[in-house]
């Protein structure tokens, strides 16, 4: 009778099944591993490229915010310019203005009304004169407020004087009426008017803000 020993061979089957139950098992962990991994490989990808695009655009809001430091300094350059300008035209109008002033004056006073005296404290003028009538000063009066160098014209006081020798080249005696007129000057001619400020400082603070 034959005999065959078959103990090699179910300790072969059972050597394969552990080898495959291992390789199951590294399967299952190296599948676990990739399952893990690659999303988060991907995603370190995805923050890597994010991270780029935030590094580009904090570069251009650097450079958008130097450009417009530059527009503000502009800006601001441009306003001092503008006020520098008013202050020199503003010199200029006072230079002239003392002569325009006078011109006017003496453009507004009629033929019957005389100016005695003049004077000029803080932009207050005071005329002093005489006229033949009330009517002539009020003529004077309405020429002197067209002037864009008196505003505020005013009459404060008239008073009838003794009578006396008339108009140069009138033998008769004439009683005058004497008057006192009060009245702002403007020695820019702008009849009282503020002078116009740039306005532009107000925007450019609001782009500074």
């Amino acid at each position: 009778m034959i005999r065959i020993n078959l103990l090699p061979v179910k300790e072969a089957q059972r050597a394969l099944g552990r080898r495959q139950q291992m390789s199951m098992a590294l399967l299952s962990v190296t599948v676990a591993l990739l399952v893990m991994v690659i999303p988060y490989m991907l995603q370190g990808r995805k923050l890597g490229e994010l991270d780029r695009d935030i590094g580009q655009l904090q570069a251009e809001i650097a450079t958008y915010n130097a450009q417009a430091r530059e527009v503000r300094d502009l800006e601001r350059k441009r306003i001092e310019l503008n006020a520098k300008l008013q202050v020199i035209e503003d010199l200029k109008h006072r230079r002239v203005g003392p002569v325009r002033v006078l011109e006017d004056l003496g453009g507004a006073t009629p033929q019957k009304l005389w100016l005695v005296n003049f004077t000029e404290v803080g932009a207050q003028a005071t005329i002093t004169g005489m006229a033949l009538d009330n009517q002539t000063i009020a003529t004077f009066m309405r020429q002197l407020q067209t002037s864009k160098y008196f505003y505020e014209v005013d009459l404060v006081e008239t008073a009838q004087s003794e009578p006396q020798r008339g108009a140069p080249g009138s033998d008769t005696n004439t009683a005058f009426k004497k008057f006192i007129i009060k009245a702002r000057l403007d020695y820019l001619g702008l009849g009282g008017k503020p002078a116009e400020v740039p306005t532009q400082a107000a925007a450019a603070g609001k782009t500074g803000a």
